[in-house]
């Protein structure tokens, strides 16, 4: 069975895998981005919740202030009616009754007797009503006729020619009482808003002044325009403002964004994704990295074993080849017979240099390769022609003459097996800047692009027969033991491959 079948399946496999691999990779990231809009939506749903709420809490402002209002304004017509009544009084009436039982009606309401009155005469003090004795004092009754005065009109009587009476007043405790709470509401709203840190990011502004009502948001960047704008923008583009009716005449916009859990979970699949790839990464270095040094001691091992048991048929053979001179076989016989027992003594000594430290010297590639290829003629079919082109006599580099024709000769068997024993083979030598260049061009059947990255990998090759180690060899022997490059530098079906090799001058 041809080896290239066992890279057929191998890049179906990593096909398979790829394809896998996206279909987790997607996966994880639809998983994660749907729990991301569970919590978005979630998010959403407590921000319109706290929106709701602030809604529910500004109607509750609303009526606290209608309701003081009315208040305030029923104990006004208190206070004017209670006046109108003691204005009467001052009158020549015949009859008292009518104006002295609205006074008295007054004076028994409870929610009179909870409305503080000051009165004065010329503007000296006369009298008081629901006043207690520390209150009463004249010190204090100053104090309440000028803070008074500040927050009400006093209501003044005019009555002979030269005389006058006042009233000062201010609203029931009942009145402030329900101030209180109303603004005990708005501050707990407030601190609502800005002590909740596990709502989302939020700025609620006017929508008329467009000042900060309240926010969870920096106090830095609040007081920073430039930043509280660029911030209001951000928060306008990501999601819609719910506006919020505050008071009456009051409405506040609420913009909000997503929290920063939010955020860390939109960007966890990716961050998560990128550990695994760089850990699966790191793995396959370091696992490839182990297959690659068991190999090269497979291969290590299978070379020595090799190289040794040439060494007993090599032994023999020399000595039939004595034998044979002895006998008188014709000389150009012994001549083939001892070229090709050098030859397997080379291979036996190439086998037994794989795995050792190589000494390198200084030789003329041109010499070398002529050398190869002129064993290698007489060894193809008559078929192929191959020829030698060389720009210089003289191309040195530092290189092992053994290792360096095994790798010609294994760039050459594979010409002339991809064109099938008949075609052409140039090998072109020539300088380029400091590099020797050996390049081997045939008119063979090409190499497929999809294939061309693994015509060096262990394994490959288009034979029906053979391991496919001949190119992974000599890469190794070129790129590791002569500080070189070899490549396809081109290739096209049906027209044929060209291999270079570069080797470093000296």
């Amino acid at each position: 069975m041809s080896q290239l079948n066992l890279y057929s399946k191998k890049q179906r496999w990593k096909i398979l895998l790829f394809i896998i691999a996206l279909i987790i990779v997607g996966l994880t990231i639809w998983y994660a981005s749907y729990i991301t809009q569970k919590v978005s939506n979630a998010e959403k749903q407590r921000v319109n919740n706290w929106g709701e709420t602030i809604r529910k809490k500004a109607e509750l402002v609303m009526v606290a202030n209608a309701s003081f209002k009315k208040i305030a304004e029923n104990e006004k017509r208190y206070v004017e009616t209670w006046i109108g009544a003691m204005m009467e009084m001052q009158k020549d009436l015949s009859d008292y009754s009518f104006p002295l039982s609205i006074i008295q009606s007054n004076q028994l309401d409870p929610k009179s007797k909870n409305i503080p009155l000051i009165l004065t005469e010329n503007d000296n003090f006369s009298s008081s009503s629901n006043l207690n004795e520390v209150q009463n004092h004249p010190d204090s009754i100053a104090k309440f006729i000028k803070e008074w005065s500040e927050l009400k009109k006093p209501i003044e009587i005019k009555y002979a020619n030269d005389k006058s009476q006042k009233i000062y007043y201010r609203n029931s405790d009942d009145y402030y009482n329900l101030q209180y709470k109303s603004d005990s509401l708005i501050d707990a709203f407030n601190r609502d808003l800005v002590q909740n840190k596990d709502l989302v990011p939020v700025l609620l502004i006017d929508s008329e002044t467009q000042e900060v009502i309240a926010t969870n948001l920096d106090t830095n960047l609040i007081n920073t325009p430039e930043k509280l704008q660029i911030e209001l923008e951000a928060m306008q583009l990501e999601n819609t403002p719910i506006q919020i009716n505050l008071e009456e005449n009051k409405k506040g916009i609420l913009y909000y964004r997503e929290s920063t859990t939010l955020a860390q979970l939109r960007y966890f699949p990716y961050v998560i994704l990128s550990i695994i790839t760089v850990f699966a990464f790191i793995s396959y270095l370091l696992f490839s990295t182990f297959r690659r040094a068991e190999q090269n001691q497979v291969w290590v091992g299978m070379a020595k074993e090799t190289a040794h048991q040439l060494g007993t048929p090599l032994s023999s053979l020399m000595a039939w080849i004595e034998l044979l001179k002895a006998e008188g076989v014709s000389e150009s016989y012994l001549s083939e017979m001892s070229k090709d027992l050098e030859r397997l003594e080379t291979v036996t000594d190439r086998f037994s240099k794989i795995g050792s430290e190589n000494k390198l010297y200084v030789g003329n590639i041109v010499e070398e390769v002529h050398h190869n290829i002129s064993y290698l003629k007489n060894r193809v079919s008559g078929k192929v022609t191959i020829e030698v082109e060389n720009t210089q006599k003289t191309l040195n580099s530092n290189i092992n003459a053994s290792l360096l024709g095994w790798v010609i000769e294994n760039i050459v068997k594979n010409a002339v097996d991809a064109m099938e024993g008949d075609g052409k083979i140039d090998i072109y030598l020539f300088e380029d800047k400091n590099l020797n260049i050996i390049e081997i061009k045939d008119t063979g059947k090409g190499i497929p692009n999809q294939m061309m990255k693994n015509v060096f990998e262990p394994g490959y090759t288009t034979k029906k027969r053979g391991w496919g180690l001949g190119l992974s060899l000599a890469k190794r022997i070129i790129e590791e033991h002569h500080k070189g490059k070899i490549f396809v530098k081109s290739s096209e079906l049906g027209i044929g491959t060209t291999f270079r090799i570069e080797l470093p001058k000296v």
